[in-house]
């Protein structure tokens, strides 16, 4: 039985019409996925009794590297030697004893270690651009639910709309909660410098090379031309 021209002509460009919106629905799903997941590694000030920062002690003073370390290990996957890091926080003089770390800390270690830093200030919004692509948020925290005067914290997700997870290097039970993203914000050190009272850190990722959608739709063309020659064989 021959098939009719036209009908075999319909027939393959609704085929190839079908499996082209197919692929296109499953790039747009890829590109609006969101809250990408960070595997938090944690690590606490107080895990390194009698260890030094200058002339103090890791457990009382060494937030600042102790947060990097948590940035750095989260997102390498690579083990850090926190008292190793605090010790060249000292030797590059960002901390000062009896004062503490200063705000470049954050930007110097992590430029030591490989890895970018982006001062977001106190923008709500690029904090919570940040945490759902992945990156977690280096927060120094002023006077309220973290500290008295002064403390580093990483923020390491969001969760639902308006939440956020909190790696305290100071505290676990405060690591435990979950806590209002506003309220974090309002919180953050007064005058901080160095891009600060919020950095964003993250790693270099190897370059994608984009699809060529324009040629995706020219073989796209070709297959349809291609089925259609065929029937047309058939039919002759």
């Amino acid at each position: 039985m021959r098939l009719n021209k036209m009908t075999g002509r319909v027939i393959a460009t609704m085929g190839i019409a079908a499996m082209m919106m197919t692929q296109t629905a499953g790039v747009m799903a890829a590109e609006q996925t969101e809250n990408k997941q960070l595997k938090v590694v944690y690590y606490n000030q107080a895990d390194y009794p009698g260890k030094k920062i200058g002339g103090s002690t890791i457990q009382a003073a060494g937030c600042g590297p102790t947060a990097v370390a948590v940035c750095y290990s989260s997102l390498t996957g690579k083990k850090a030697d926190v008292p190793k890091m605090c010790k060249q926080a000292y030797k590059h003089g960002w901390y000062y004893t009896g004062q503490g770390c200063s705000h470049s800390v954050v930007p110097g270690l992590s430029k030591l270690y490989g890895m970018q830093c982006k001062g977001l200030g106190m923008d709500k919004d690029a904090v919570e651009k940040a945490l759902r692509a992945g990156h977690p948020v280096v927060a120094l925290m002023g006077p309220g639910d973290f500290t008295k005067n002064g403390h580093f914290v990483v923020l390491t997700r969001m969760v639902g709309k308006d939440k956020v997870k909190i790696a305290d290097v100071g505290s676990r039970a405060r690591t435990a909660e979950t806590w209002s993203l506003k309220k974090v914000i309002r919180q953050g050190k007064e005058g901080a410098n160095a891009g600060g009272p919020f950095w964003e850190i993250s790693v270099k990722e190897e370059k994608q090379e984009e699809p060529d959608y324009k040629q995706k739709m020219l073989d796209g063309h070709k297959n349809i031309d291609a089925v259609t020659n065929a029937i047309d064989k058939i039919a002759d």
